[in-house]
């Protein structure tokens, strides 16, 4: 009978029942937001609670990757403030073969660089877009229940950190996933260059800017992508999902 009367005209009643909806599921609907509850504790409801769009298809590539016992780190090129950082760090640990993930974090932490050649016709993306310093970052990640031990920050510009020395720096065997998400041609080349020892048969890449730049495959993210495969022909991209209006996921696979 109480819900029965929100559908009556009596005013009384319908601001009686909100009221009492309120006071009984604002707080659990609080206490879905933090992260960790939601991922970890309730995930046939993470659908409903879902922060972004990224949220779906991370639960798909890290299914995926648990499904298929491919073991290895998650590495992220474009953090910002580090929302699909803490979405994969929860969804990953309540997937048994994911246990052992390592979490990478590759950004500039200072925005975007200035567009130059191939992409620099375009309007959208402009020099500091994106900005979010690795300080506000971390304070996000203590946030949303993630712990830092666990992740590996890699601060610079890609062409300047990207390199054989950061490489011998950092303990990643080979990768699960990889979420790109550079926005420009210029940032995805000394990104594919970095990766490509770390990819496995099973990797799954996962681009944030697939379809920007009108869709174009000479521009941006896709045009970095093909030049990189026709580079290492050894590597097949299978057709995964899409997300979102700008996002695609691929998986890669190599020579058994």
């Amino acid at each position: 009978m109480l819900f029965v009367a929100v559908y009556t005209p009596d005013a009384f009643f319908y601001r009686l029942n909100m009221k009492i909806l309120r006071f009984f599921f604002l707080p659990v609907l609080m206490w879905l937001r933090h992260p960790k509850r939601r991922y970890r504790f309730l995930p046939l409801l993470q659908q409903y609670f879902s922060y972004d769009r990224r949220e779906e298809v991370l639960t798909a590539c890290l299914g995926f990757a648990d499904f298929n016992r491919i073991r290895g780190d998650y590495l992220e090129f474009g953090v910002w403030k580090g929302g699909s950082l803490i979405a994969t760090y929860h969804l990953a640990k309540k997937l048994e073969y994911l246990q052992a993930m390592r979490f990478y974090a590759f950004d500039s932490f200072a925005g975007l660089p200035a567009k130059k050649g191939v992409d620099a016709e375009f309007e959208q993306f402009v020099e500091g877009e994106y900005d979010s310093s690795l300080e506000e970052v971390k304070i996000n990640l203590k946030r949303n229940g993630v712990d830092q031990s666990e992740v590996t920050f890699v601060k610079g510009w890609y062409d300047q950190v990207l390199n054989e020395e950061t490489r011998k720096k950092l303990p990643i065997k080979k990768a699960a996933i990889i979420y790109i998400d550079s926005d420009l041609y210029e940032s995805a080349v000394p990104v594919f260059k970095f990766i490509t020892p770390y990819i496995q048969d099973g990797t799954i890449i996962i681009f944030d800017d697939w379809f920007c730049f009108n869709g174009r495959s000479d521009k941006g993210e896709q045009k970095a992508f093909r030049e990189w495969l026709a580079n290492n022909t050894s590597f097949t991209p299978v057709d995964y999902k899409d997300f979102g209006w700008s996002g695609k996921a691929f998986i890669i696979n190599t020579p058994m």
